[in-house]
């Protein structure tokens, strides 16, 4: 019987890791993921980014971080062989406008007052299909730069277990 998936990627995959991306990644590549357990898939039908952080964020910059990142971030799918399919196609999401161009479902909440939020939805069904997982298959974010300016920074994926 299917089961819906809302669950933030982390850092070991399985829901138990560190969810909250707002590290310092930039001497070491960090990688949060969903895989589904053996005997299962995961049919993931959308991704929802957020990143919470001080008011005065820009297009030009990564949430309020006073610059561009610098590798930027990769959206993958993988295997124990290596990349199947790179969502980002080679162009790593370096600014907070950047995500409007992979995904259009892009908006800054302000409250008027105090810290601000970056949403970004991207519904992989738009595309005419969800990200498959299968056996051994992972979704990753690839995080190779300094998040550490940023309140929180997370990865929510919703979908189906089939």
């Amino acid at each position: 019987m299917a089961k819906m998936i809302s669950r933030y990627l982390d850092t070991v995959g399985d829901g138990s890791g560190t969810k909250n991306a707002n590290g310092d990644y930039s001497g070491a590549e960090e990688i949060f993921f969903i895989a589904p357990p053996a005997g299962s898939t995961y049919d993931i039908a959308r991704l929802i980014i957020s990143a919470y952080d001080t008011t005065g964020m820009q297009a030009q910059e990564y949430g309020n971080l006073a610059t561009a990142l610098d590798p930027g971030i990769v959206v993958r799918v993988s295997n124990g062989d290596g990349v199947i399919n790179d969502l980002t196609d080679g162009v790593p999401i370096k600014t907070n406008a950047e995500w409007g161009a992979l995904c259009y479902d892009v908006d800054v909440k302000s409250w008027g007052s105090g810290n601000e939020l970056l949403v970004v939805r991207w519904t992989f069904a738009k595309s005419g299909i969800d990200v498959h997982l299968g056996s051994s298959e992972k979704l990753e974010v690839v995080l190779n730069d300094d998040f550490e300016g940023l309140l929180s920074h997370r990865f929510m994926v919703q979908g189906v277990d089939t």
